[in-house]
């Protein structure tokens, strides 16, 4: 059954405020329904929507038999076009009533739609539309539109109803992290171990639960075919692979005393910076970033570490801390400089250890307030040990170029610098954040 809902507009008199009559124009909600029988034919069908002064439908009906969709559609599957075609008479005195306002079209049948196969998905040769396929295998589209977007209902898990959709829409998960069972996520916790057996104590389960969660994901692909089957396949050996990168950075922890201090620091740091910006008064870390830290140390550590030139992506919604999470590894970098390099009083672990390169003017005064908190931070842990950690400040600097910066802009960041700087600080850098050029707000 097809429903035609539209609108027809005709002049009226209505009493103004000054009780005089005012034209204007008047809707007239109207709905039509249509049976519509699919008889195979290769010819279109033309029903007349009843009531409607000239709308028409046109039912397309055309088998789909390429044998490459074989194992995406049911066999004898046909697609089904339907149009609404006006043939209203024109009114050359006034053309508005010839027309058929806030036109749409429902269908519904009793037996369910099919989803309709993402051919692009379903062939592709790059591997981010590999993995897109699989990540939205479960959320198939039944329609599209043809000038208008299409949207329609899930019952049951059986599609029986769609539409036309000016403004369609759609609901979005949201993303949210759990705690992981046994996994020490408490960053004064973190900030706090007393050597290499309590950190291999508070961060193994983070491996244990994460390799029992892949083992779980081998069971469920077991229904997947062809290139998804494959690509999930993938998916889970990548998984392994940073599962293993985890485990690596563990154990740089226990068995390297100066990376240990380097992460402990790294901890205290970031906290502290959260508690001044945040007034968080026990900041913890989400599963998500402790895995990304630690899957990064044994190539922040090591020059010799085979992934020191991977570069990984840390891929969240705004506001999932993604940033605490680099800014993490930055401090790491920083302190195990100071630590390996303790000469000349700490000039010898000094110098450009991290650049931050942002492109949008706001995101990089935003992101630089951030840093400078780690910095200051940082500072703080430094000042209790000196001869530890150097008597070199550590320090932060931006260059953003003449024509990115306006007066005011030079204005806020001398501000943020200035919460950095101590009266005897040399001219050196510890990190850097490098804002380029970008367009006038």
């Amino acid at each position: 059954t097809v429903t035609v809902r539209w609108g027809d507009y005709a002049q009226a008199e209505i009493e103004g405020m000054d009780d005089k009559p005012l034209s204007v124009w008047q809707r007239q909600p109207r709905e039509e329904p249509v049976s519509v029988p699919l008889t195979g034919a290769d010819d279109p069908v033309m029903p007349d929507v009843p009531g409607s002064r000239g709308l028409q439908l046109h039912v397309v009906e055309r088998l789909i038999s390429a044998e490459d969709l074989e194992e995406h559609i049911p066999h004898g599957t046909r697609s089904v076009s339907v149009f609404l075609v006006n043939h209203r008479a024109p009114d050359n005195e006034d053309p508005d009533l010839a027309y058929a306002f806030q036109p749409e079209i429902e269908v519904q049948s009793d037996r369910p739609f099919v989803p309709r196969p993402d051919l692009r998905g379903a062939r592709a040769a790059e591997w981010d539309e590999q993995v897109a396929d699989l990540h939205y295998a479960d959320t198939p589209g039944y329609a599209t539109g043809h000038g208008v977007s299409a949207e329609w209902e899930i019952v049951d898990g059986a599609c029986h109803l769609l539409r036309t959709a000016w403004i369609p829409s759609a609901e979005v998960e949201k993303t949210e992290t759990v705690d992981v069972p046994g996994v020490e996520l408490s960053m004064e916790a973190l900030g706090a171990l007393a050597d290499g057996a309590a950190a291999e104590a508070a961060l193994r389960p983070l491996v244990t639960q994460y390799r029992t969660w892949i083992e779980a994901r081998r069971t469920e692909i077991a229904a997947l075919q062809g290139m998804r089957r494959e690509t999930a396949e993938e998916l889970l050996r990548l998984a392994g692979v940073a599962s293993d990168r985890i485990e690596r950075g563990i154990a740089m922890l226990v068995q390297d005393a100066d990376a240990l201090d380097a992460f402990r620091v790294a901890n205290r740091a970031v906290a502290r910076a959260l508690g001044k910006r945040l007034g968080i008064e026990a900041p913890r870390w989400r599963a998500f970033q402790l895995a990304f830290i630690l899957l990064n140390l044994p190539g922040l550590a090591d020059p010799r570490d085979p992934n020191r030139e991977t570069v990984d992506l840390l891929f969240f919604p705004t506001g999932g801390g993604k940033t605490e999470a680099y800014l993490r590894l930055a401090a790491f970098a920083m302190v195990l400089r100071r630590l390996r390099h303790p000469g000349e009083k700490g000039l010898a672990g000094a110098g450009i250890s991290v650049i931050m390169r942002y492109t949008l003017r706001l995101l990089t005064l935003d992101q630089l307030a951030r840093a400078a908190g780690l910095v200051c931070a940082l500072e703080l842990e430094r000042e209790k040990k000196i001869a530890r950690y150097g008597e070199w400040a550590f320090e932060i600097g931006l260059w953003v170029g003449k024509a990115a910066a306006s007066s005011s802009d030079q204005v806020s960041i001398n501000s943020i610098l200035r919460r950095t700087r101590r009266p005897q600080a040399k001219k050196a850098s510890s990190t850097a954040a490098l804002g380029s050029k970008s367009p006038s707000a």
